[in-house]
């Protein structure tokens, strides 16, 4: 079959000849020609069409859009479902294995047409998608199983697209955090869950790996609806292997601002046994409980940073206190004091030339860093560094890390005197 042509598959030929009659002025085909059922897949194993409209009354099965994508070479031969009448599960269904798009035998000729062209446009854009991910492939950005954005790579990858959305005042943008877990205490099978979870949402959305065998989802001009119908649909082709949990809300500020807050609510969600929610108000329960943004509708949540800060501080700034309350009169003559602002929260202690020094900071909100220095005059500084998900970070876990650093800047001061003494 040449290219530029269109097979219509049908097991009723008078309805495949109405299909022609509708599409008789799309003058770029070259052929049209008309298939049953039984014959369709040895025509395909065998030829490659520009396009495929596939015809399905109640009588026939929407299981042949399975097979026909089953097909390594046709895997991306854009498919036009056509119904007598909405089935939503049958469409659904269609939609779930591989078609591009459909139309109703009732629709006017130039909506068909209409239909037919836009299709055909998209196909030489999925192309183009192809080949640009074939190159991320390579780099090893995108897994070459899946196409799933790999996990080390994802908050890069969605960053830009974040900003993408925010500079182009995207509405209806949702990011969503998609969380499997195991029924029964099965293992969970994540290339299955993962084929499902990449097959479901459009062409044009974007899936990426995320923290906990979760999946991170960008789907556009999708709103809640959308969002939810999404969810809806993985959770259902999942129904025998996993449960599905997922949140969402729309995209108008940074990832790094936007996903420890869904990440953190997931474990609520989970324990409330909700299958899906939507953040008007977005709540970050991390670490206080107490950080909320409000999203007043269009606010772009500029004052994420603030109230982050004023949450943090809660944690932070008892532990600074306490620490050098107690530890100021049993190290004698050295100073204490500590300093915190909306980057970086410092606690230092020196006695002469010898100081040591802790210092935390939160630079993308999903990690924090903490840098411990030694340092003494003619020696090199020691220096180390840990690194905490927020969930990990805690006030006693920072006051068992400020001890030590207290403990070893003790044992210099003796090792000093020792010096002086001999």
């Amino acid at each position: 079959m040449k290219n530029n042509s269109i097979l219509i598959i049908s097991n009723n030929t008078e309805v495949g000849k109405q299909i022609t009659d509708k599409i008789k002025l799309l003058r770029e085909c070259d052929t049209i020609r008309i298939v049953s059922y039984i014959e369709a897949i040895s025509v395909l194993n065998s030829t490659q069409p520009s396009i495929i409209i596939l015809y399905c009354s109640k009588s026939d099965s929407a299981g042949i859009v399975k097979e026909i994508r089953a097909i390594n070479a046709l895997d991306k031969v854009p498919i036009i479902f056509v119904m007598d009448n909405l089935v939503e599960d049958i469409l659904f269904f269609a939609f779930d294995n591989g078609i591009d798009d459909f139309f109703f035998l009732t629709d006017p000729d130039s909506l068909v047409l209409m239909r037919i062209f836009l299709t055909l446009q998209k196909s030489v854009l999925y192309k183009q998608i192809d080949i640009n991910n074939q190159i991320l492939i390579s780099a090893n950005i995108l897994d070459k199983q899946t196409g799933i954005y790999v996990k080390d790579k994802a908050p890069l990858a969605l960053r830009n697209f974040f900003s993408k959305s925010i500079e182009e005042n995207l509405e209806n943008t949702i990011f969503m955090y998609l969380r499997p877990t195991s029924l029964n205490k099965k293992r969970l099978n994540m290339n299955k869950i993962s084929a499902v979870v990449k097959s479901i949402p459009r062409g044009n959305d974007i899936v990426a790996q995320g923290k906990s065998s979760g999946f991170y989802l960008i789907l556009y001009n999708a709103g809640i609806q959308g969002a939810k119908s999404v969810a809806e649909r993985i959770k259902k082709a999942l129904a025998n292997e996993c449960k599905i949990y997922a949140n969402a809300a729309e995209i108008t500020s940074s990832f790094e601002e936007m996903e420890p807050i869904l990440y953190q609510s997931m474990k609520e969600q989970i324990s409330k046994d909700e299958d899906f929610n939507f953040h008007y108000d977005l709540t970050n329960s991390a670490m206080t409980g107490h950080i909320v943004v409000k999203d007043e509708r269009g606010k772009k949540y500029k004052d994420f940073k603030k109230e982050f800060y004023a949450g943090f501080e809660k944690i932070v700034a008892p532990v600074f206190y306490q620490v050098q309350t107690t530890y100021a009169e049993k190290i004698k003559d050295a100073q204490i004091k500590y300093d915190m602002t909306e980057n970086e929260s410092v606690f230092k202690i020196s006695k002469g030339d010898i100081v040591s020094e802790l210092s935390i900071t939160y630079p993308t909100y999903i990690k924090v860093i903490i840098d411990i220095k030694h340092s003494e005059e003619n020696s090199h500084p020691v220096i180390r560094r840990l690194t905490y998900d927020f969930e990990e970070f805690s006030e006693e876990k920072l006051s068992s890390i400020l001890v030590d650093v207290i403990n070893e800047f003790s044992q210099r001061i003796s090792l000093e005197v020792i010096k002086q003494t001999n």
